[in-house]
């Protein structure tokens, strides 16, 4: 596999597409190399594993609702009302608007950009690149203000 980087910062598969999937819709068309189907709503699923921490909706609709974080990689996205999820691992890429980190090893947290055309946001910036994650952390996925909760960190690992 070629691990390539389009301009608009997607990353595809460049052996098996000669462009970006994601930004080239002659590529969705019958004669492309890649078809496209109707997507299904993306569904919640908590991690598996203990739980690391939480993200809290402190802001819109679904305020109140928590979405627990696991060990490894939490996919963040968004359900078909447009209310924050825990995704599968095998969730669609471009139902993936973020990604929350805990490393078991280093005893850290890292928030990475999703592979969706959405953006998440960390303390009002565009997260473009791996950002470290604190406690108190407030993330931004569509309408929705998150605060990060840790449970594992200082004194406490799974």
């Amino acid at each position: 596999m070629k691990l390539t980087k389009c301009e608009q910062g997607h990353f595809f598969d460049g052996d098996k597409y000669p462009a970006c999937p994601y930004c080239n819709t002659d590529l969705q068309n019958e004669s492309a190399i890649v078809h496209t189907s109707e997507t299904t709503p993306a569904e919640a699923a908590d991690p598996e594993g203990p739980v690391t921490g939480w993200l809290v909706v402190v802001d819109g609709p679904a305020r109140g609702r928590d979405l627990r974080l696991g060990i490894g990689r939490s996919f963040l996205g968004l359900d078909a009302a447009a209310a924050p999820i825990t995704l599968s691992p095998d969730a669609p890429l471009g139902a993936r608007q973020a990604t929350v980190v805990y490393d078991a090893e280093a005893d850290a947290f890292t928030l990475l950009p999703g592979s969706s055309q959405e953006l998440c946001y960390l303390a009002g910036q565009a997260v473009l690149e791996p950002q470290p994650l604190t406690g108190g952390a407030e993330l931004k996925l569509g309408t929705f203000t998150l605060r990060f909760v840790p449970f594992c960190g200082d004194g406490f690992r799974w």
